[in-house]
């Protein structure tokens, strides 16, 4: 069946297991690599509007795609002009408390502020329902699950996604600070799983056990950029499938889904303190974006902007040691030509809805 979206996205199709993209380079694995010129502008792209940019060129854009009558927000994180950061919430996950405030319940604005943020969104189900392991700042918070579905972050924030126990996933040469799990894969090699017009229950058990739920996922597209993607329309799993495939997303999977919990905020600029503004957002959703600023209940995740030069970048200390212990990671400056802030030019956008 056709699926008719607002936008014709060209599609590359990718088989592998697991994606992984840094700063410098593009993996595919296990078959396919590629080395983008490292000072290439991230360029726009015909369909989707810009959010914010800097001397990289883009950072954050959106678009809407629809799946028959259901209109999906999407935002795309740039791969090399962003980084990710995952937070845990104040109730969940499991053993929060003993995560540094790095990674705690809201923006830690001594680390990520002078970054700057221009991306954040939910996470995953509440893992006491038994969707996956996650890990923080060498915290193990739940133990990980072969086969599920995964992002991974190192400590630089670039993001890896794939099937946990997966050859090369994580993929050889990255070293998480913190992953994320939650259920099986949504997509595969750029097409919706089976599963996904399978038995409901397999994707959340929605209120009053109604299957059409407003969802959100996560997944990366063909040449290495985050991909989010979420409605306030009740919608089955299959939908919200077919929505990441619209939006280029070639390895998805599913986030948190009912009508409390899909926020998403994008900044027309990097916010470095709070109050921010986000005025990209989901329409319908049940709460602003700011409430990540000062504490949230579950997870979720920041995305920030990576210096205007080339030749610097954002990092953090790493992991020393598969302890267990909590290893704080406050991000850092490295390079040359650092500045204080990102400078950005005038952004594309001007309304969320």
């Amino acid at each position: 069946m056709a699926v008719p979206v607002t936008v014709a996205l060209a599609l590359v199709v990718a088989t592998a297991a697991g994606v992984a993209f840094g700063a410098t380079t593009t993996t595919t694995t296990p078959t396919t690599t590629t080395t983008p010129t490292t000072n290439a502008r991230e360029r726009p792209q015909s369909g989707w509007a810009v959010a914010s940019t800097s001397a990289r060129g883009v950072m954050v854009d959106f678009t809407t795609v629809r799946v028959g009558v259901s209109r999906f927000r999407v935002i795309r994180l740039r791969a090399r002009s962003t980084l990710l950061r995952w937070h845990v919430g104040d109730t969940d996950p499991r053993a929060w408390s003993s995560v540094p405030s790095d990674a705690g319940p809201q923006i830690d604005w001594a680390s990520e502020g002078p970054a700057g943020v221009v991306a954040l969104f939910n996470g995953g189900f509440k893992q006491i329902d038994a969707s996956g392991g996650s890990m923080a700042d060498g915290v193990s918070l739940v133990r990980p699950t072969r086969g599920l579905a995964t992002i991974a972050l190192d400590r630089a924030g670039h993001w890896a996604m794939g099937v946990w126990g997966a050859p090369n996933f994580p993929p050889r040469g990255f070293s998480p600070i913190s992953y994320r799990q939650n259920l099986r894969p949504l997509v595969r090699a750029g097409a919706p799983v089976a599963l996904a017009e399978g038995p409901y229950a397999l994707w959340g058990v929605p209120l009053g056990n109604v299957p059409p739920e407003p969802r959100t996922g996560l997944g990366v597209d063909a040449n290495g950029d985050l991909v989010y993607v979420a409605t306030m329309d009740h919608v089955l799993p299959i939908q919200l499938a077919r929505a990441e495939v619209a939006a280029g997303i070639v390895f998805g999977m599913e986030l948190d889904i009912n009508p409390y919990w899909p926020i998403m905020g994008v900044s027309l600029q990097p916010v470095h303190r709070p109050p921010g503004s986000y005025p990209v957002q989901i329409r319908g959703s049940e709460h602003s974006p700011t409430i990540y600023e000062s504490g949230w209940l579950r997870d979720f995740f920041v995305g920030l902007a990576e210096p205007s030069a080339w030749t610097c970048h954002w990092t953090s200390a790493g992991l020393h040691a598969s302890t267990g212990a909590a290893q704080p990671q406050p991000l850092r400056a490295v390079g040359t030509n650092c500045p204080a802030k990102v400078r950005t030019t005038a952004p594309g956008a001007t309304s969320s809805r």
